[in-house]
C-alpha cells in the first residue's frame, strides 16, 4: 500500500473496476462450486435413498427365502429341483458378519482368509467397506470358539451333535406354574 509523507498508508485511492477476465473467472468458478454442491447434495440424497431400498429388499429377500426353505422342507416330494444350491446362493442376506463366519468356520473346521471370504460371497454376504479380511478378522477376534492359528480360523467350539443334544435340552417342556403349585400342594398333604 502507498503511504503519504508522515508513513500512513493513503487508503482512499481510486478503486478500479474489475476487468472482464477476472470479473468472468470468478463467477466461473462461483457457478462451478454452486454446480458441485447441487450435485452433491443430490447424489447424497440418492445413496440414503438406495440404502433404504437396498435395506427393504434385503428384508424381503430374506422372508422369502426362509419363508421358501421352511416350505420345501415340509413338503413331501418337492418338485426335483437342486433347492439347497438356490438357497445357499443367499444363504447370508441378511446375517450379522461375525454369525456368518462362524457358521462357516464351523462347517469346514479349518480355513483361510481367501476360503473364507469365498464361502461369504458364495452366500451373498454383503460387506460395509472395501477390505473385507479386515472386517472378518475383527468379527471372530471376539468369538470365543474359533481362533486364528498362523494362516487359518480354526472351530473350537462344541461338535454338532453336541451342540444339537443342548439345544434338544434346552427344549424340553418346562412345567408350568400351575403344574409345580399342584405338586407343591399335594407334596405338603
Amino acid at each position: 500500500m502507498p503511504k503519504d509523507e508522515c508513513g500512513k498508508e493513503v487508503t482512499n485511492r481510486m478503486k478500479m473496476p474489475p476487468t472482464t477476465e477476472a470479473d468472468a473467472f470468478l463467477h466461473g468458478l462461483y457457478h462451478e462450486l454452486q454446480d458441485q454442491i447441487r450435485k452433491y447434495y443430490e447424489l447424497t440424497a440418492n445413496l440414503l435413498a438406495l440404502e433404504a431400498r437396498v435395506e427393504l429388499t434385503e428384508k424381503q429377500l430374506c422372508l422369502t427365502r426362509d419363508h421358501l426353505a421352511m416350505v420345501v422342507a415340509r413338503t413331501e416330494g418337492a418338485a426335483p429341483m437342486d433347492w439347497k444350491t438356490m438357497l445357499d446362493r443367499v444363504r447370508f442376506v441378511g446375517w450379522r458378519l461375525a454369525e456368518a463366519c462362524v457358521a462357516v468356520v464351523r462347517e469346514h473346521k479349518k480355513l483361510t482368509p481367501d476360503e473364507l471370504l469365498t464361502a461369504l460371497n458364495i452366500g451373498t454376504f454383503r460387506f460395509r467397506t472395501n477390505t473385507p479380511f479386515r472386517e472378518i478378522h475383527a468379527a471372530l477376534l471376539r468369538q470365543h470358539s474359533v481362533k486364528r492359528e498362523g494362516d487359518y480360523w480354526i472351530w473350537l467350539g462344541p461338535a454338532e451333535q453336541e451342540d444339537q443334544l443342548r439345544l434338544k435340552l434346552l427344549k424340553k417342556p418346562q412345567p408350568d406354574a400351575g403344574e409345580v403349585k399342584g405338586n407343591v400342594k399335594n407334596e405338603g398333604r
